[in-house]
């Protein structure tokens, strides 16, 4: 099974660049493709709730699903969801014409950056199972790059069997290493292959320069960095094999 990880800066859904990123995609046989978090939706500080909003959050949805249906694959994107007159921070995983949603169960709270007060997930006190569905023989979870943190989620997700976790991110303020030892250590302590797409590019707010520095991973289920993107814009492709995936769980025992 082959998989694109788009390290990407924010685009709109019909920029050229999209459109032969997916066409290289398709010619290599991608089944699925992954994009980082605030790429085709605005970085929620920047959203003015209004009634244009809420329509081009509908509109983006329509408009991945043509692309997933036109380049034949499979599509993983972090989206700003209008349900009603509420906002959800979401991914959304786009199957030609099935389309579902994962509303990530913990947010971030700090004064900078306070997506839990913005939009309106649900934040339970014990989370339930993400999203996962099954591909090529390997059960797949997506969650969301704040998620790493939690035990309970990674609970669930070894609970369930899962073999690859795809975990969108916008990471900035030069955290590089330490998220790469979280994803390293998580990968190896469930033995799950970890798929980190983070996005670039800068925005400023309150005169400081946020950075969002990429390095989207590859971390295999022993916890080894197979290939990043380190800092620059572009597609990696990956060819996942389930008994690979399952070798290495045997050969640990972590998951018994």
């Amino acid at each position: 099974m082959n998989l694109a990880l788009l390290q990407l800066p924010p685009l709109a859904s019909n920029d050229v660049r999209l459109s032969k990123y997916l066409q290289s995609c398709k010619k290599q046989k991608v089944h699925l493709a992954a994009f980082g978090e605030y790429v085709f939706s605005p970085f929620y500080r920047d959203v003015l709730k209004d009634a244009r909003f809420y329509k081009e959050c509908n509109m983006l949805i329509n408009t991945l699903k043509k692309l997933s249906h036109k380049y034949k694959l499979d599509i993983v994107a972090p989206v700003i969801h209008a349900k009603e007159d509420k906002l959800y921070k979401s991914i959304v995983l786009i199957q030609q014409e099935s389309v579902q949603f994962y509303y990530p169960q913990r947010l971030m709270a700090y004064s900078h950056w306070n997506e839990r007060d913005f939009f309106d997930n649900a934040l339970p006190k014990s989370p339930k199972t993400p999203l996962i569905f099954e591909k090529d023989g390997c059960k797949i979870a997506l969650v969301s790059g704040f998620e790493v943190h939690f035990d309970e989620i990674w609970l669930k997700l070894k609970r369930a069997g899962v073999d690859v976790v795809i975990m969108p991110c916008s990471n900035t303020f030069a955290s590089q290493e330490r998220w790469r030892i979280l994803t390293q250590a998580r990968a190896f302590n469930n033995n799950m292959v970890i798929l980190r797409i983070n996005r670039i590019g800068e925005l400023n707010y309150d005169g400081a320069i946020w950075r969002f520095y990429g390095d989207s991973l590859f971390v295999n289920a022993d916890g080894h960095i197979e290939d990043s993107l380190e800092e620059r814009e572009g597609v990696m492709i990956i060819e996942l094999q389930s008994e690979q995936i399952k070798d290495i769980q045997k050969q640990w025992g972590f998951r018994a």
